[in-house]
This record gives structure tokens, C-alpha cells and sequence, in this order.
């Protein structure tokens, strides 16, 4: 679609429709009738082209989700998701040219709203004020998206860098003939905000709408981001902090805290903001995102799994029986081998609380010394009296010892062992996985660690509502700006109410000076890794890395490695793939010569 379509709402409502300008649209709204009484409609309009199929909140989830190190791609794939894993950009790719195309045309349908409630002036009513405000908050979430969706991270030169045509009128020939920076485009998202959480200040005693819908405290906490996102921790630090004094949410504990996915967004009392999918209008089959995660009653592709760094993280604190105790390791599902080979009977939580016979060490390693691809071994242990696990007679032979090694670290312990060469590899013990060919006719280079914290709601398949914003994430905000205080405490006492949620050890200024394998455990490391256990696979990880100037170290076992060697091993806060290209089609047509990405 020529973009001239995309930032018109007129041009969006016909493209919508998908025929002549006299065609209904939102509920059977004729175009020529657009006005002040069909607001509630139009607005509804723009929350549905939020969701709409391969826009904005999909392919942009995907974009997100998937470049982190908390994710290993089982083998490779010739769909277009898999460049967003391993970084290869493609200009011509249909998920960019469509997150692209329908994220301007929700923020073409706001301008419209925008437009129209602002020339009402005082006239206006409270719901029209309000309805304004969720449109402030819609254009806010487009513009935050798009901008680190097709743009250089804010941390890279914000006020060079180019950003976004920046597109703020209903005026279907008002063109931006250039793109805004990036500090331009962020500074529009946080005014934007701001607007919105004024607009959607409620009198004393008025309900809020339920959370498929924005709110004051939707905007503040994407502003609490926003301003994360920016390094100005103060204002990120008011945003979180008024979210969480508001009250109006609370964490989710045990079974409802690890069935998270499950329940309708307005019945969850952790959701702040949520993309309200209907098992009425909406499928759970492989399209959905959580296809691409999990497979259940023989729907789903389940490809993306796990990663080891994540996994190890996880995993340090464990029961009596060898298995962890972090609710969180129940947002994956291991497939063991000694379960049989039909997973599309397991549970949605798998069968880990089975009794095993077969136990491995598992550890990643390369898989020469020549080959820039990482594998995964599984070496056959078993548990002897003293509690220790020993290795084979055969196995111990590539090793300095014949027992695994196991260490004190973060308040739990992992395990190791040393090549005859004296590299120390980092591992897990659990039952044994089935590599990926086996179930997924993937490279065998990996196990089947599936991710099912996007399926199953209402238990139907893969039917999802994503999540924009939820409490936890608050927490974390707010601990990352004590830590920056030196506020230790503070930090760590926000940190441990997640942790006491997910059941493990508690932080203290005591223990973590020597948590780091003996050493001290810097505070903002610690937040660090908190903000990974518990925010995985939400489209977080990667950006958290490059908005502190780091370096994702992607030397794990994973698709990446087979495509592109060691091209992607590390990938820099300011490498030209952080972005994606504006889509070729979008370029091509805009009217203006705008500047495509290195």
C-alpha cells in the first residue's frame, strides 16, 4: 500500500474497508458520516487495527521477541520470522512492509480522533475527552514501536540518527518530507503520553475502562519505558512508582501466576494494558504467535525455544528431586524423552513432575574448533549416594573428572565440568530432551525447550491477547532506578518481590557480596537478570542490552550460527542490524526522498 493511504484516515478507512469511498466501515459507519457521533466506533477502529493480523502488535512481538539471548531458533526457517531471529534483514520482507503499513494506519485513525475532539473545544464531553486521551496513548504506543522497530536505538546518537516521517494531522496531503530523528520521534511519544494520561484522569468515583482498553496508568507505564528507554531514570522512576501507588493491580501468585497466559486480560489483575483477542472472532491455530513457541493438541510449530544462557539462569535453585523451583520454568515445557514421542498428548506445563530414569549434564559448547556453530551435548549421569552425579567411564575421558562439579552461585548452585583442556563448560542436569529432529525434523544440534507463555487462553490453542504493559515490569523499572541511586535496598526489595512470587532465594546486602561464584554481585546485575527471568521472551531482552550501549553475546547453541557463522556471535547497540530497512514498497512510493537505513 502507498503510504499517502497509510497516514490518511480517510485513505486508511477505504484501504480498511477494501473497496469504493461509499463502502461501511466500523460497524457499518458510512465514510461520508464520520463525525462526533460515531466517535466511540472510529476509536474502536483503531484499537482494531492494533491487533489486526500481521501488523503492528504481531509482526512487531515477533521483531521484538525474537532477537534476544533469552531465545534459540531449533535449525533454521525460510520463513520471514527467522530474519528477525538471526538479524538478516530483508527490504523486501512482507512482515516489515505490514507492521509498517498497519502501524500507520492506526496512527492515521487517531490523527482523525485527535483532530476531531480537540475542534470540539470546551463542547466536548467526558468520554469524548477520554476517548481523545486513548488515542494520545494509541498514536504514543504506534509511533514507540515503529521508532525501534525501523530506527537506531535511543542510546545511538538520538539527535542524528534518523527516525520516522512524523505524521500528526488528519490532513490526507500534509506529507512529512523528511524523517523526524529519533530524539524527535521519542520526544512526540512522551508528549503524547503525557496528553493521554491527563485526558484520562477520571473524577473521583468513575471507574476506569478494563485493561483491553487505555488507561491513565496504560500511559504512565509505557512512559515509564519510554523514559527507560531514554536513560532518564528519574521521570521512569515516577511513571512505574504511580502505577504501582494507583492500586489498581496486583502480582498474580502460584497457579494463577504460571497459568499467566490463560486468563481474559480484564479478569487479570497484573495486566495493565493488553491487545484483547476473542475466541469469537479470532483463531488459535498456527498463525498465532504462540505457534511458533509451542505445540499443543497438534497445533503449533514450536521451533523457538529456550536458550542455554537463560535456562542456566533459571535453573540454579532446585528441589530434592532435581528440578527447579522458580515458578517461572513453568513457562517451559520440556520434552522428555522417557514422556514417549506423542507430545500433543502433554499438558500445557509438560509432565515434570514424572519420575525419570535417564538424567544428563547438558552443556553447549563449539562444535569444533574450526566451526562457528554451537551444539548442545547430553552426557548420561547418575546420581550416587553421596548425592553427587557421576559420568561414564567412556564420557570421563573428554573430561579432568568423572563427578560433575557444582558451585555456589546467585543464591542457588549450578554445575560444571573442565575439558581435558581446562575449559570450564557451564551445565544443567535434568532428564533426558529430545533433539529437535526427532519431533521437529530440526538440526539435532538442539532440545525441545518449549516456551507456552503465548497460548492457551481461555484453553484454546494459541489464542493470546499480547501484553503491552504489566506490573511486574513496573517493579523492575523502578528497583533499576534505586540500583542507579545506589539505593541497594530499595532495589533489592522490589527485586525480591518478584522473587518471592516465583519461590526462590531473597537478595540481601549480605548475600550478595558473594554471589558472583564467590564474588560480589553488582546491584544493577542484579536487576539485570531479574528483568530476564521474568520479563523472557516479551520482546524486552534485546532492547534492555542495546539501550545500555551492550553487546548481545549470542555464542549459544541456535539457528543463528548455521546461517550466518560467527557474523552474529556479537551484536553491538550500534550495528546497522538493530533496525530493520524501511520496507522497499513503503520507500519506493513515499512522495519525499526519505532516508533508508545502512
Amino acid at each position: 500500500m502507498n503510504i499517502k493511504y497509510a497516514l490518511s484516515s480517510l485513505g486508511l478507512a477505504t484501504a480498511l474497508a477494501g473497496c469504493s469511498v461509499d463502502t461501511k466501515l466500523y460497524d457499518g459507519i458510512a465514510l461520508e458520516s464520520i463525525d462526533e457521533r460515531n466517535l466511540v466506533e472510529l476509536s474502536e477502529g483503531s484499537y482494531r487495527l492494533l491487533k489486526n493480523d500481521n501488523g503492528l502488535i504481531d509482526n512487531g512481538f515477533q521483531f521484538f521477541a525474537l532477537r534476544g539471548d533469552d531465545v534459540c531458533w531449533g535449525g533454521t526457517s525460510t520463513g520471514g520470522t527467522f530474519d528477525f531471529y538471526d538479524y538478516s534483514r530483508n527490504v523486501q520482507s512482507t512482515l516489515t512492509e505490514y507492521g509498517w503499513e498497519l502501524g500507520y494506519r492506526m496512527i492515521g485513525n487517531c490523527n482523525q480522533i485527535i483532530d476531531m475532539v480537540e475542534a470540539m473545544g470546551d463542547g466536548r464531553s467526558e468520554e469524548e475527552t477520554i476517548i481523545m486521551g486513548e488515542n494520545y496513548y494509541l498514536r504514543g504506543l504506534g509511533y514507540f514501536y515503529l521508532v525501534n522497530w525501523f530506527a537506531q536505538p535511543y542510546s545511538n546518537n538520538p539527535t542524528q540518527n534518523p527516525g520516522l516521517p512524523l505524521k500528526l494531522t488528519s490532513d490526507a496531503e500534509d506529507y512529512p518530507d523528511k524523517r523526524s530523528t529519533v530524539e524527535e520521534i521519542y520526544q512526540q511519544v512522551v508528549k503524547d503520553l503525557k496528553a493521554a494520561s491527563t485526558y484520562m484522569t477520571l473524577p473521583a468515583g468513575t471507574l476506569p475502562k478494563d485493561h483491553n482498553h487505555a488507561t491513565k496508568e496504560a500511559a504512565q507505564a509505557l512512559l515509564a519505558r519510554v523514559y527507560l528507554y531514554m536513560g532518564d531514570l528519574d521521570n521512569a522512576y515516577l511513571m512505574a512508582d504511580s502505577v504501582i501507588q494507583s492500586g489498581r493491580f496486583e502480582l498474580l501468585q502460584g497457579e494463577a501466576y504460571y497459568n499467566y497466559p490463560q486468563h481474559v486480560p480484564e479478569d487479570n489483575k497484573e495486566t495493565i494494558f493488553a491487545v484483547r483477542r476473542t475466541r469469537l472472532k479470532d483463531d488459535g491455530s498456527y498463525s498465532r504467535q504462540g505457534g511458533l513457541f509451542f505445540r499443543i493438541d497438534k497445533q503449533g510449530w514450536e521451533e523457538v525455544y529456550a536458550s542455554n544462557p537463560y535456562l542456566e539462569l533459571l535453573e540454579l535453585n532446585r528441589d530434592e528431586n532435581g528440578f527447579p523451583v522458580d515458578l517461572r520454568s513453568k513457562f517451559v515445557t520440556k520434552r522428555y524423552v522417557e514422556d514417549g514421542t506423542n507430545t500433543d498428548i502433554y499438558g500445557v506445563h509438560g509432565n515434570e513432575n514424572g519420575t525419570y530414569n535417564d538424567w544428563t549434564f547438558v552443556y553447549s559448547r563449539r562444535q569444533s574448533a574450526s566451526s562457528a556453530n554451537f551444539v548442545i551435548k547430553q552426557i548420561s549421569v547418575t546420581k550416587q549416594d553421596d548425592g553427587t552425579w557421576k559420568m561414564s567411564d567412556e564420557d570421563a575421558a573428554s573430561f579432568q573428572n568423572a563427578t560433575i562439579q557444582e558451585e555456589d552461585y546467585n543464591l542457588g548452585s549450578r554445575y560444571y565440568v573442565r575439558g581435558t583442556d581446562g575449559v570450564k563448560y557451564i551445565g544443567r542436569i535434568e532428564p533426558r530432551v529430545y533433539n529437535a529432529n526427532t519431533l521437529r525434523q530440526k538440526s539435532t544440534d538442539y532440545l525441545v525447550y518449549a516456551i507456552n507463555k503465548f497460548s492457551y487462553q481461555e484453553q484454546f490453542y494459541h489464542l493470546w491477547s499480547p501484553v503491552v504493559s504489566r506490573l511486574a515490569e513496573m517493579y523492575l523499572i523502578r528497583a533499576e532506578y534505586y540500583a542507579s541511586k545506589n539505593q541497594v535496598q530499595e532495589a533489592l526489595d522490589d527485586v525480591n518481590i518478584l522473587r518471592r512470587r516465583a519461590g526462590v532465594p531473597e537478595w540481601t546486602t549480605t548475600n550478595m557480596q558473594t554471589a558472583e561464584a564467590g564474588q560480589p554481585k553488582d546491584i544493577m546485575k542484579i536487576v539485570e537478570e531479574e528483568r530476564m527471568l521474568e520479563l523472557a521472551w516479551e520482546g524486552h531482552r534485546s532492547l534492555d542490552i542495546f539501550r545500555k550501549k551492550g553487546t548481545l553475546n549470542r555464542m549459544y547453541p541456535g539457528g543463528h550460527t548455521l546461517t550466518v557463522g560467527d557474523q552474529f556471535w556479537e551484536v553491538p547497540y550500534n550495528s546497522t542490524a538493530v533496525c530493520e530497512f524501511i520496507p522497499q514498497g513503503q520507500f519506493d512510493q513515499y512522495p519525499y526522498d526519505l532516508e533508508q537505513n545502512p
